[in-house]
């Protein structure tokens, strides 16, 4: 331990020649992969409010899609009053609210909507004409016919009755 060391006779030591630009080249890969990250969740939001924009401006249904009710629901709805068939949508419309609260299957998404546009249609034309009876009517029908849809695509039940 007596021997000392010669600092002056020590090679000055650096990093490699090589670590520098590896440096700038993983900086530029990580600035390249981080520009494509940002792309790819732009492209995705852009494609969502497409189609919910293509959703919103969905057109009506065929005409023959538009009634959807049995001859028997309209033969008694067509015989009840007009007191009798506001009374019927308030009871609908509040069993309606209940069924939104429910998860739908996706299969079933697209024909809720278009029930749900005929009856916002509907409600508009019901606003310039609050007594036409026609009118009602149909929205009773649409009404039993969302409630009805809304309940065979709860998913939940279906899987519930898969498994007993």
């Amino acid at each position: 331990m007596d021997e000392r060391i010669d600092f002056t006779r020590m090679q000055q030591a650096g990093p490699p020649e090589d670590l520098w630009p590896a440096i700038a080249g993983e900086l530029d890969r990580r600035r390249k992969h981080r520009f494509v990250r940002r792309v790819s969740a732009l492209a995705a939001v852009v494609t969502v409010v497409v189609l919910v924009a293509l959703l919103i401006d969905a057109p009506a249904p065929p005409a023959g899609e538009q009634q959807i009710a049995s001859p028997a629901t309209e033969n008694a709805s067509a015989e009840m009053t007009l007191a009798d068939l506001r009374a019927a949508s308030a009871r609908l419309e509040s069993r309606l609210s209940d069924q939104r609260q429910r998860a739908v299957g996706g299969m079933e998404l697209e024909s809720l909507l278009w029930l749900e546009a005929e009856v916002a249609w509907l409600d508009e034309q019901l606003a310039d004409a609050p007594s036409d009876r026609e009118l009602w009517r149909q929205r009773v029908v649409l009404l039993e016919e969302l409630n009805r849809r809304y309940a065979d695509g709860d998913w939940r039940r279906e899987m519930l009755l898969a498994s007993v």
